[in-house]
């Protein structure tokens, strides 16, 4: 049973007996940087020898942001050769994180695919992964997709990135490609983008799914639109539902992580967990350095205004802002129903977006009056605790909540790895077999 102690604070009163709001100063403070993978001689040597390999399925991920998608697919096994965003510090992440080149800028000024090969020495690229910015569909209502306005918005959103995407993998030709996206992006226009997509690439064999980030040991329910195309002549293979008993909850996932009392704005803490970790908390922390093993990195809190330590301490788990007294309430019911939302211990959280880097109040810690750190939203999306974000606190939320979860995208890199290495094996006994005939 969690027990939440309620605060009283001493501050003023408009003249109907609300509580008046505070400013706070902004988040943005100190900017991490992070020296690239790279950068070491020994590393660089490491990543010719990928390349050098013919057993390596050399992947790029395009709009790659902090590596959600990388690491999932580093982890079923693939070579992530390379990475561009058009965010520098989202790409210092990814050069950071993996053994991995990284290009800052806006993907539709690279006019010739084939000439940024060559640029980053890539013989030839075997996969292609990424989620093209998705506001363009996001923002769109139910209602709102089947009305005759969108007409422009309708054509501003068929020639959004996506279709740089498609470009890459029109002239490339990898062995396949996965993209990911919002669920609308299917239902958009009675599935037109899908079908230019399809019209597009004929040589492929494609199809889209929705997949749920919480049937895949994430910690949060995240519904997303996968698109799989391949050139083999064969049928996608989509992941089984892995968690059948039991979904990983927001206990299990960050209730090993210190309280703090915000702000708190160290970079580093010491770890030292008050109880037995659990199978989740384990996956956190393997792979960290050994002088990074007693330790916490980015468990860093926002400071909270007087009135909403009140509002945090009055809401019990699952609760929303609506639930909160009359005399509390600044924003319109009808409107902010979930501008504050405190999450339930024992069941996955809901979905993180990257709003989290303006301001996190649908995300109150269950058990403490506080909104979470940076490091319990990446411990919701599933990066690991060795895994380190670049940029300033703001922008580590945003490539935070802007991620493909890992551990979703492992799963679709461990069945179209099987996938295509058995395709690679079946390739060289014809090849080795037709030498022998010849």
């Amino acid at each position: 049973m969690i027990t939440v102690d309620t605060y009283t604070p001493n501050i003023p009163r408009d003249d109907q007996g609300r509580y008046r709001s505070q400013r706070l100063p902004s988040m943005r403070g100190e900017n991490v940087c992070l020296t690239a993978k790279l950068d070491d001689l020994g590393n660089q040597e490491r990543w010719r020898q990928h390349l050098d390999n013919p057993n390596t399925l050399i992947t790029l991920d395009l709009f790659c942001g902090a590596g959600g998608m990388s690491l999932g697919f580093e982890s079923g096994n693939f070579f992530v050769a390379a990475g561009i965003d058009a965010e520098p510090a989202a790409v210092m992440t990814h050069k950071y994180n993996f053994l991995s080149k990284g290009i800052a800028c806006d993907i539709r000024e690279i006019s010739d695919p084939r000439e940024l090969l060559a640029t980053l020495g890539l013989p030839r690229v075997d996969v292609i992964i990424g989620g093209p910015p998705c506001q363009g569909f996001a923002r769109i209502g139910k209602g709102k997709i089947r009305s005759i306005e969108l007409e422009s918005h309708y054509e501003e959103v068929l020639n959004s990135l996506y279709k740089e995407f498609m470009r890459f993998v029109e002239i490339l030709q990898p062995l396949a490609f996965v993209m990911e996206n919002v669920p609308d992006m299917a239902r958009y226009q009675n599935g037109e983008v899908l079908n230019r997509i399809r019209n597009k690439c004929t040589k492929y064999t494609i199809e889209w799914r929705i997949l749920n980030a919480v049937d895949y040991g994430v910690p949060q329910r995240r519904q997303r639109l996968f698109i799989q195309g391949n050139r083999l002549g064969q049928n996608i293979r989509w992941p089984k539902i892995e968690t059948t008993n039991r979904f990983v909850t927001v206990r299990d996932a960050i209730s090993d992580l210190p309280n703090r009392t915000p702000p708190s704005l160290e970079e580093i803490l010491p770890y030292q967990p008050q109880h037995s970790l659990t199978e989740y908390q384990k996956k956190m922390r393997e792979g960290l350095h050994e002088d990074h093993k007693d330790k916490i990195f980015a468990h860093i809190i926002r400071q909270v205004r007087e009135d909403d330590k009140l509002i945090f301490s009055i809401l019990r788990e699952g609760q929303k802002y609506r639930d909160i007294p009359t005399e509390l309430q600044r924003y319109r019911t009808d409107i902010f129903d979930d501008k504050y939302w405190r999450l339930i211990y024992d069941q996955p959280s809901w979905t993180v977006t990257a709003h989290i880097r303006k301001d996190a109040y649908r995300y109150i810690h269950p058990e403490y009056s506080r909104t979470l750190s940076i490091r319990e939203f990446a411990r919701l999306q599933s990066f690991p605790d060795r895994f380190l974000f670049a940029g300033p606190r703001t922008e580590r939320l945003r490539q935070i909540g802007n991620a493909v979860p890992p551990l979703l995208a492992q799963a679709i890199a461990i069945e179209l790895h099987q996938q295509l290495a058995t395709h690679q094996k079946n390739s060289k006994y014809i090849q080795r077999n037709k030498s022998i005939t010849d």
